[in-house]
């Protein structure tokens, strides 16, 4: 028998998605279009894509059930 996904995980991992993939489309703008490199800015756009595309995928595969 499938049972719901919690709606509080579920909610949890849309945001998180959603912020995971604009700070990754910051970060590949930012390295096509920005007038100098920014090493910092690089490394705290990865840092966040990563982290939040991470929690995101796990909050998924909870409410799954997997």
């Amino acid at each position: 028998m499938a049972s719901l996904p919690s709606l509080p995980i579920w909610i949890f991992g849309w945001i998180f998605l959603f912020i995971g993939i604009i700070s990754l489309i910051v970060l590949i703008i930012y390295s096509k279009y920005g007038r100098e490199l920014s090493i910092r800015l690089s490394v705290i756009s990865i840092i966040f894509a990563s982290v939040f595309l991470g929690f995101a995928l796990h909050f998924f595969l909870l409410s799954w059930g997997l």
